[in-house]
């Protein structure tokens, strides 16, 4: 069975202190907190809210596909009614370990930030409620869950609250759909290769280049032997013993220092047909 199965099962059995009310909690390795980017609410006019996730040294917790282990953090939004909240905006991950077990994932404090819209009518304040969930992992792991609250006051005017640059600033840097490559990807036996060459001759290979697939179609702890010709480049992806259902594409994120094509940004999409050899 999946290791990450297991952790998913120990997630149910183990308690983190929880202490409703509260924008805070300190869990095993970690603090996480309740954010939002304003001090206020206004009537139909979106903002963004998530969950602050303060590591400590050696910790990690994961990305939305955490790879051959782990669990993936979890917001599950208590809102009044006629309030909407999105999906997690993921930022990109980085390979991290679990003892030996190369995930993916986040060392780094990290914020996961969800879009929230209010209705068009509001009462004077609002609660903000959610329940978190994370595995937060270094030699061992320590699943844990919580129940947070942020209260904030209905006005005219929404100021910016402290994490508001940050978080924006944050937004910018999420992947984005890739343009200006050309990409194949074939199967043979238990690798997949997937091949890239870009439409202009401007456009360059990042440094120390990595795929993080968004589904289990790549296991994430052998290493990824990388080629270039100084344009294009061809990498070896060993496929996962758990694939999913579709294995007639490869998606995830081509991450690496100094772009693909889309200025500053390290990360971008990819959906690549597979063919067989």
């Amino acid at each position: 069975m999946r290791i990450a199965f297991l952790l998913l099962a120990a997630i149910t059995l183990t308690s983190s202190a929880s202490v409703a009310g509260e924008a805070s909690h300190k869990g095993k390795g970690l603090t996480v907190t309740l954010v939002a980017d304003v001090t206020a609410v206004q009537s139909g006019k979106s903002f963004y809210a998530g969950l602050l996730i303060r590591h400590e040294r050696g910790y990690h917790t994961y990305w939305k596909n955490p790879g051959l282990a782990g669990v993936a953090t979890r917001l599950e939004w208590l809102l009044p009614e006629g309030w909407k909240a999105g999906e997690i905006e993921w930022p990109e991950p980085e390979k991290v370990k679990m003892a030996s077990i190369n995930t993916h994932g986040y060392e780094k404090d990290t914020i996961l930030q969800v879009k929230i819209t209010p209705p068009a009518k509001l009462d004077k304040t609002v609660t903000l409620k959610t329940k978190a969930s994370w595995m937060c992992c270094a030699k061992s792991c320590h699943p844990g869950f919580t129940d947070l609250e942020l209260g904030l006051p209905v006005a005219e005017n929404a100021p910016a609250s402290k994490l508001a640059t940050r978080m924006s600033s944050e937004r910018t840097q999420y992947p984005v759909k890739v343009s200006g490559w050309k990409f194949t990807a074939v199967r043979e036996d238990q690798m997949i290769i997937l091949s890239g060459q870009p439409d202009g001759d401007a456009v360059k290979v990042p440094e120390a280049p990595q795929f993080f697939p968004a589904d289990n179609m790549i296991c994430s702890h052998p290493e990824q032997p990388w080629t270039t010709d100084g344009r294009g480049f061809t990498a070896k992806l060993t496929a996962s013993e758990f694939p999913p259902k579709d294995q007639s594409v490869l998606r995830g994120l081509l991450v690496g220092k100094g772009g693909w094509n889309a200025g500053d940004k390290r990360a971008v999409e990819i959906e690549v047909p597979v063919t067989r050899k």
